[in-house]
């Protein structure tokens, strides 16, 4: 398993393993998504940023700890 940091908030991260399928091994979100085989990883980790997107939007939204 690997966990992987968002550039912009080192704090949001992602786990991510190696699952073999379809007679290659594939990058794997901890939710199960399968995101690229291990031999595209800059597919892959153009594919986390967009996963991890709204995670790290919310964390620099200066109205997330305002209350009605």
């Amino acid at each position: 398993m690997l966990r992987v940091y968002s550039w912009d908030a080192p704090a949001i991260g992602e786990s991510i393993s190696v699952t073999l399928g379809n007679g290659e091994w594939w990058y794997q979100s901890s939710t199960g998504l399968w995101l690229t085989p291990c031999k595209r990883v800059t597919l892959a980790t153009y594919k986390l940023s967009i996963l991890l997107t709204p995670w790290v939007s919310a964390a620099f939204d200066p109205l997330r700890d305002d209350q009605p």
